[in-house]
């Protein structure tokens, strides 16, 4: 009884010690629509809604970086790789464990306030580990989505369930890996699945009851524009996922989101045709969910070629005009530049080995040139990169990616 008292005790003193620091910390759209302003924290996937991952910081320099020194470890309690991305809101961190924790973490010592479990379904199918990418912050919520498919909003301060809703069906091993995007009112998740005969989409709920705002699928049904891109009823089991986050532009009020491959995987024989939106680039409305552009890195991909990486979005002079633009290393192996404004393919060069493709034509369409049977097809089966998010630099004007690339 004494040690339970004493565990309750601590208990309330972090608890009160938690409520106190973080009471008043609202993360209002306005402070994630300026988090530039505020670079000790980092309030959405990203950093912020470009996608840049870029830091202001400058505390840490070539000259002192030799100086830092571990200050805490915070143990994983379970087995597998951590793919959680932070979010860190006036000292308290927000981070992801798998399949389906959160925890509260005091920045500064380490010290957990709160865990909140979800154990997922029995029946979760999932393609490559039981992964989560990490959480949103809006308000006084803790979003998640969970590998049975379900967005679930979490007090910050208490780490008690609010909502819990379906995205997606389970038994038809739909799931949620990725951390989700708050514009807005809305809370923006896509599902994955794309392995398992799903037909991708993305949707926004409402932030303060869950209520379904829109969805749109990626993969379009009948009498949809680009229906005619698959053959036959292709398109209903034809993959097309979402589980990366997406960025925003406030100014265009668009979203946009990388598509991953079409199904089946790798036999392209069949499911004839371009596969829209497979391998794209989508803009949606962040208010509607209406379709304004896309673009297809890949059209009937044949080698895994997933177009789930972050859109990274900058305002740059482009051959001399001031422009509104989107970068993109794909997994293809092209690095692609691309209006965001229309969809307007601006450039393309491959930034790894690239034999599947000879080139990029006028339109940004690529020039197969399939390998003969028993040679390498470049990139392999990682891709030039993968999911990874990459960073761009305003000062340098440089983008910087992770290779994955099988040379």
């Amino acid at each position: 009884m004494k040690l339970a008292n004493q565990i309750r005790t601590v208990s309330i003193a972090l608890f009160i010690c938690f409520a106190a620091t973080n009471a008043s910390a609202q993360v209002s759209y306005e402070r994630i629509l300026n988090s530039a302003d505020e670079p000790e924290n980092w309030l959405t996937y990203n950093g912020g809604y470009k996608s840049q991952r870029y830091s202001q910081l400058d505390q840490i320099t070539p000259e002192n970086v030799s100086d830092l020194k571990l200050q805490w470890t915070l143990q994983n309690q379970v087995f597998g790789a951590w793919q959680s991305n932070p979010i860190v809101v006036d000292g308290i961190m927000y981070v992801t464990e798998r399949p389906n924790t959160v925890m509260a973490v005091d920045a500064i010592t380490g010290r957990v306030f709160w865990k909140y479990r979800h154990v997922p379904a029995e029946n979760a199918l999932i393609c490559c580990g039981a992964n989560n990418r990490g959480v949103a912050v809006l308000d006084d919520k803790v979003f998640m989505g969970t590998l049975d498919a379900r967005l679930v909003a979490i007090d910050r301060v208490t780490g008690s369930a609010l909502w819990d809703v379906e995205v997606g069906d389970v038994d038809l091993a739909y799931s949620v890996t990725m951390a989700p995007l708050v514009v807005k009112d809305k809370v923006i998740v896509g599902v994955g699945g794309g392995e398992f005969g799903i037909r991708g989409y993305v949707a926004a709920y409402d932030a303060q009851t869950g209520e379904e705002a829109w969805k749109t699928y990626t993969i379009p049904g009948p009498g949809e524009p680009n229906h005619d891109s698959w053959e036959g009823d292709d398109w209903q089991h034809g993959g097309a996922p979402v589980w990366i986050t997406g960025s925003f532009d406030p100014e265009l009020n668009l979203t946009y989101w990388g598509v991953g491959n079409p199904g089946p995987d790798w036999n392209a024989g069949q499911r004839p045709g371009d596969n829209l939106y497979s391998d794209s680039v989508i803009a949606l409305d962040a208010d509607t969910g209406e379709l304004k552009w896309h673009f297809q890195f890949t059209p009937n991909d044949a080698y895994d070629y997933d177009a789930v990486q972050v859109p990274v979005l900058a305002d740059i002079v482009w051959r001399g005009t001031p422009s509104k633009i989107m970068m993109w290393a794909n997994r293809n192996g092209y690095f692609y530049v691309l209006d965001r404004v229309t969809g307007e393919f601006l450039e393309g060069k491959p930034y790894v080995t690239v034999n599947w493709s000879s080139g990029l034509d006028a339109n940004g369409r690529p020039i197969p040139t399939p390998q003969p049977e028993g040679m390498p097809t470049f990139p392999g089966n990682q891709g030039g990169t993968n999911w990874y998010p990459p960073s761009f630099s305003p000062r340098t004007c440089l983008l910087y990616t992770s290779d994955a690339a099988d040379e």
